[in-house]
């Protein structure tokens, strides 16, 4: 979900606000994907293990919105699918919002839908952290030490915000993945360019390498 500092540049408005209009638009295409389309998964990157370097004034503003989404966890009763967190929620010290990001995980359980949201999260630590797990035991599934055990691998993933990279996201589970780059700022991100995405998808020939 890339371009949220840039769109609040390109609309004059703080970061604040272009963040809170990035997690609407989150539970907005999720919503969509999973009502029209019947997919089971949405992930999305909602905060990397590289972006805890940045400056003291953007964690802040994250954890702010954050904690506004958090803190109104009647939201989800709107919807018809669960959330799951996935990363290293140590860097949250306010333990009254742990235990709200436990309690938004309990509800709508009974949802065949799951939206994953990535938080603290990198590809590179969960092929580490797994794989120091892995060694210690007699397992010879290693995608059971991932974070995203259970979870399938994703058909596609979608960049917004012009980069062509993948930022150490899901490195593991994206081997066969088809990727989709926009210069589309993610707040931009319109349903219809979910359509436009999703189609192109549905033509490709996959082959998985054989």
């Amino acid at each position: 979900m890339d371009g949220n500092n840039r769109w609040s540049k390109k609309n004059q408005t703080n970061r604040s606000q272009a963040y809170k209009k990035g997690g609407d638009n989150l539970l907005k295409i999720a919503n969509y994907i999973f009502n029209k389309y019947k997919v089971k998964y949405v992930s999305s990157f909602a905060l990397s293990f590289h972006n805890l370097k940045r400056s003291n004034n953007f964690l802040n503003i994250f954890l702010e919105v954050f904690k506004t989404y958090i803190n109104n966890l009647s939201i989800i009763d709107n919807y018809n699918f669960k959330v799951k967190f996935i990363g290293d929620l140590s860097f949250i010290k306010d333990i009254k919002v742990i235990k709200q990001v436990l309690d938004l995980e309990k509800k709508n359980l009974s949802s065949d839908y799951t939206l994953l949201i990535y938080l603290n999260y990198s590809g590179q630590k969960d092929i580490f952290n797994a794989a120091k797990k892995f060694s210690k035991n007699n397992s010879v599934q290693f995608e059971n030490y991932l974070s995203t055990k259970l979870i399938p691998n994703p058909d596609i993933l979608i960049r917004t915000g012009g980069f062509q990279r993948i930022s150490d996201f899901m490195l593991y589970q994206i081997s066969f993945t088809e990727l989709f780059f926009t210069k589309i700022l993610w707040p931009d991100l319109k349903l219809s360019h979910i359509d436009k995405f999703i189609v192109k998808f549905s033509k490709l020939e996959r082959k998985f390498g054989i």
